[in-house]
């Protein structure tokens, strides 16, 4: 679907756009390392990562997401999974780089 539109329901930003955005902003940074769902990265998703930075870089969309947080919380919220709450510093990834989405615009 994101390799030929630039969002889920066409070129429209719409609300399942926001809600799988909130998911695939953590992928990388928690959910790759933390839950083990590291078959492939989300950078390794051309259309998924370039969507995620598209999105990320609407004007006020970056300030709802603070990674310090959101690791703090998964990796010091499950101690069966990580009993000593260890945080992992990276991998610190640049959601303000380019991406190639405005291809998909009318």
């Amino acid at each position: 679907i994101l390799g030929k539109q630039r969002y889920i329901c066409g070129n429209r930003l719409t609300e399942a756009d926001i809600r799988l955005f909130v998911t695939l902003i953590r992928f990388d940074e928690v959910y790759a390392v933390h839950f083990k769902c590291n078959k492939k990265l989300l950078r390794e998703y051309p259309n998924l990562f370039n969507y995620t930075k598209d999105i990320y870089q609407i004007p006020s969309m970056s300030s709802t997401v603070n990674m310090q947080h959101i690791k703090r919380h998964y990796y010091g919220s499950h101690p069966s999974i990580n009993p000593y709450g260890i945080i992992p510093l990276g991998p610190d990834i640049d959601y303000s780089s380019p991406h190639d989405r405005e291809k998909f615009s009318a």
